[in-house]
């Protein structure tokens, strides 16, 4: 344990003042997601809207995120991600507050659409930022520790945003949409804050490097294949797991109200311990990054996850399945920091943005893809069969990405950029 918090506290020592920063950013803007995300598909219920309303809102959002995230990946590689992200924040935090305060079906899907737009311009600028203000050396720590700091904002945005939509209608007495709207503009306001260290980034050295770097579009391919070749295998594998995560993780919060009638702040606690138990995931994820190399600790991760997802996916216990979201949720992320070390590294730092966005952008375009599928399988066969279809699709394609990861980046066939330069 004495080597585990020796081995942070010098990653932390080492690590530059405007990744200082974005972690301040980070935490109180998925803090407000966080607040957000929870509640805004049941607020969506309480209006009187069907589960398939629910996926069109989620399905217009990624639809947007899709289309826009490889555009929002460019401009981040031409003009840096200090402008581009303060763009997308003002248009998230407008976009937010208006899906906060409609209630027209034409309106929620507009402003849905435009939502997912905005934050797909903002996450677009993520992994570039922390890849061009970090050393290859610092990136598995700096990605884990990143990751649980996102865990555990969400851990308390979602915590709190379940326990304020149940103190303003049963403690204060509001009516129920009243206070999951005031909720909801809540978890804006806690995001809004997210602009005060992003006023205060400055441009690394790696960034002014890759500017110097970047090259006509017509050269791109001649001189950096290696670095195409494996965005474009990022690109499949994200497709298949986004369509296949797309089938469950919109609706976990959905799934517990529809199968066990939870109240939302059970929902709210148990959405949360899974952040949380995903955020400890990452802290120790280093450690079996040590022992077994980036690659296959993905595989061993991602593999372990498949039993708790079937648990879940057939448990008609409410306390069982919660078990098995937790452990499923915990093993499956804990995954995600060293799959994107790999892609950062493996990519020349003139090309990381598009590796993000088109990374985010099959995402997206599998959520898309997979909603009405999801919500057809419940509305179809009910809250049990409908759900556990799902998630055994699920399953399904989870291994099939695993042993694919594998075969692409199991036999040393490609190399991190740093390494062949």
């Amino acid at each position: 344990m004495s080597n585990l918090l020796h081995e942070w506290k010098s990653q932390f020592q080492g690590y530059s003042r405007n990744i200082l920063l974005f972690f301040w950013f980070n935490f109180v803007w998925n803090l407000g997601l966080g607040m957000f995300g929870l509640v805004y598909n049941l607020y969506v219920k309480s209006l009187g809207y069907d589960q398939t309303m629910v996926g069109s809102i989620v399905g217009m959002s990624s639809l947007a995120a899709a289309i826009i995230l490889i555009p929002a990946g460019m401009m981040n590689d031409r003009f840096g991600p200090k402008r581009v992200i303060s763009f997308g924040l003002l248009c998230v935090i407008a976009s937010l507050t208006a899906r906060s305060l409609i209630e027209g079906q034409h309106g929620m899907l507009v402003s849905s659409f435009l939502g997912g737009a905005a934050l797909a311009v903002v996450s677009a600028t993520i992994l570039p930022f922390m890849a061009n203000n970090s050393t290859p050396q610092q990136r598995v720590h700096l990605f884990s520790f990143n990751m649980a700091l996102v865990m555990v904002a969400n851990v308390v945005g979602i915590a709190l945003g379940g326990a304020l939509c149940d103190f303003f209608q049963f403690m204060i007495g509001l009516h129920e949409i009243h206070s999951m709207r005031i909720t909801l503009l809540i978890g804006v306001g806690f995001a809004a804050l997210g602009v005060v260290p992003m006023l205060m980034f400055e441009k690394s050295e790696q960034e002014l490097a890759s500017n110097s770097d970047r090259l006509p579009w017509r050269q791109i391919w001649k001189v950096h294949k290696t670095s195409l070749q494996v965005i474009g295998i990022f690109v499949l594998l994200g497709l298949l797991s986004s369509t296949a995560g797309g089938m469950i993780v919109p609706y976990l919060n959905v799934y517990f109200e529809d199968r066990f009638e939870a109240s939302k702040t059970a929902i709210g606690i148990i959405v949360a311990l899974g952040q949380a138990a995903t955020a400890i995931a990452f802290l120790i994820g280093p450690m079996i990054v040590k022992r077994y190399g980036e690659v296959k600790s993905v595989v061993y991760l991602q593999l372990s996850s498949i039993p708790f997802l079937l648990i879940t996916a057939f448990s008609s216990n409410f306390y069982l399945s919660s078990a098995g979201y937790l452990f499923r949720q915990a093993l499956m992320n804990a995954a995600n920091p060293f799959y994107n070390s790999i892609k950062m590294s493996y990519v020349h730092r003139s090309l990381r943005g598009l590796a993000s966005s088109s990374g985010e952008a099959v995402f997206n375009l599998g959520w898309f893809l997979a909603s009405p599928v999801s919500t057809g399988l419940v509305f179809r066969y009910g809250p049990y069969y409908g759900y556990a279809y799902a998630f055994c699709i699920t399953a399904v394609v989870y291994t099939l990405i695993s042993l694919l990861f594998l075969v692409f980046f199991g036999k040393n066939r490609y190399k991190p950029v740093e390494e062949s330069n």
